[in-house]
């Protein structure tokens, strides 16, 4: 439960947590959490230089663009086996930023745990689009899947922060609009309250709290674009989980959105929902993305591997066409 939901003050919740905010954030985190729009663009350029550095993709690994629905994305594959397996990758980057390309290496990660080819979406950003598009973007991709050939029961779906918020808007989307539903979701570190975007009595990283207040606040309004973001499609917190499939959490338990994630998790098995929550020490943010260096990283992967195996397995055997490299 939120600190600020269990005490009457800030100084008191305050109190309770080791450590001091009052040394001011670096200048890599004054960047980071920086909300004027030079800094946008700056984050988003910086973004993409930094993932084409190190986000380096197996040698046994192919990539092919193509377009679904209207939709750019890339196809990854390489170690996927003949059942037919899929993942549906949505990226992180808090709604205004990130792309295939930023991502193309975590969600090559992904989809070799799975042992599935992987599809991986350039969904439309915020400010320049608002929500719906973002989701209007996913639905397009998974129902081209589907219509493609690929068997609900044989495609998970797998985000990181915005990514995996925007993966769990998207099955309320298609339990409303009763689409089947994929066989499961794997999110990490899934930003899914962006009505709540003050959470500086949340967050334990000392000097950056209220900067982190001021940009969540800044990116939750670009992406809502006036809308209300208590809306369940763009705040999925705030939803109702009935009938959802399966789905496995993995977040710091001292980061930012922690309680995003332990609130999601908590509504959903209330609606008798197979969800999990693997919570671990630290304020990393989407640590799996760091498997390559961590011996934490691998230990989360090495789980959601086992769990996107479990239960695209357990699907029946389908034809499954490839993602084609025109509309």
């Amino acid at each position: 439960m939120p600190c600020s939901a269990q005490t009457t003050s800030a100084s008191a919740c305050q109190a309770r947590r080791p450590g001091s905010p009052s040394k001011a954030p670096g200048a890599l985190l004054k960047f980071l959490f920086n909300s004027g729009a030079f800094s946008l663009w700056w984050q988003r350029s910086t973004l993409e230089l930094i993932a084409r550095w190190l986000g380096k993709m197996p040698k046994a690994a192919k990539a092919v663009p193509g377009v679904i629905n209207g939709v750019r994305v890339e196809e990854i594959t390489g170690w996927e086996d003949s059942s037919g397996k899929t993942l549906l990758y949505l990226h992180g980057g808090a709604y205004c930023m990130g792309s295939i390309a930023t991502h193309r290496a975590l969600a090559c990660k992904v989809s070799r745990i799975a042992r599935a080819r992987g599809v991986v979406i350039e969904y439309r950003l915020a400010p320049e689009h608002p929500h719906p598009a973002a989701l209007d973007d996913a639905l397009a991709v998974y129902r081209g899947l589907v219509a493609r050939g690929v068997d609900p029961k044989r495609l998970a779906v797998a985000g990181d922060s915005a990514g995996g918020g925007l993966a769990l808007a998207l099955l309320l989307a298609l339990r409303d609009a009763q689409d089947p539903l994929p066989a499961a979701a794997y999110l990490m570190s899934p930003y899914t309250d962006l009505a709540t975007s003050d959470k500086s009595l949340l967050f334990e990283l000392k000097g950056v709290r209220h900067r982190v207040d001021y940009y969540l606040r800044y990116v939750s309004r670009m992406y809502a674009g006036g809308q209300d973001r208590t809306n369940p499609y763009i705040s999925p917190l705030h939803g109702d989980f009935s009938g959802l499939c399966p789905f496995l959490i993995q977040t710091a338990e001292a980061e930012a959105l922690r309680h995003d994630a332990r609130g999601v998790v908590d509504k959903a098995r209330e609606k008798g929902v197979d969800a999990r929550l693997t919570l671990y020490s630290g304020t990393t943010h989407v640590l799996p993305a760091m498997a390559g260096r961590s011996d934490e990283g691998r230990r989360l992967f090495k789980e959601a591997g086992a769990f996107l195996r479990e239960h695209l397995e357990r699907g029946a055997e389908a034809p499954i066409d490839s993602v084609e490299g025109t509309p």
